[in-house]
């Protein structure tokens, strides 16, 4: 039977009581302020990083959530009223027509972020 406290294999802790971790704290904030200047000291919104995939799957999810939101609340209604598919159909079109809101939003909103200065986001050439 080996004693595990005389082991060479076995890490010596830090005499103190503190754990070394100083020299990753300096790191990670070496790295921080490389890229803090590296961003010009410009701290980018979410928004504006988003690439076109993740703004063209935002806007997809939106639309789709919007109407399945819409048809399961007709499917509740039709259940608890037993109104047969027609609570179901209005909500779905109403879902639909919340989902076009919101794209149009998103879209228009997009469009008012990147105009270019002194040209109107509304005016259309």
């Amino acid at each position: 039977m080996t004693n595990s406290k005389n082991d060479p294999d076995r890490p010596v802790p830090p005499s103190s009581g503190k754990p070394d971790t100083s020299d990753l704290a300096n790191r990670i904030k070496k790295a921080q302020d490389a890229r803090l200047a590296a961003n010009g000291g410009n701290v980018a919104s979410r928004q504006g990083d988003m690439s076109a995939l993740a703004r063209g799957l935002r806007i997809g999810t939106e639309f789709v959530a919007a109407i399945l939101v819409g048809t399961g609340i007709g499917y509740v209604i039709d259940q608890v009223a037993g109104t047969g598919p027609w609570a179901m159909l209005i909500m779905f079109m109403m879902g639909f027509a919340a989902g076009i809101l919101n794209v149009i939003r998103v879209v228009a909103e997009f469009n008012a972020r990147n105009a270019a200065p002194g040209q109107d986001a509304d005016k259309v050439d």
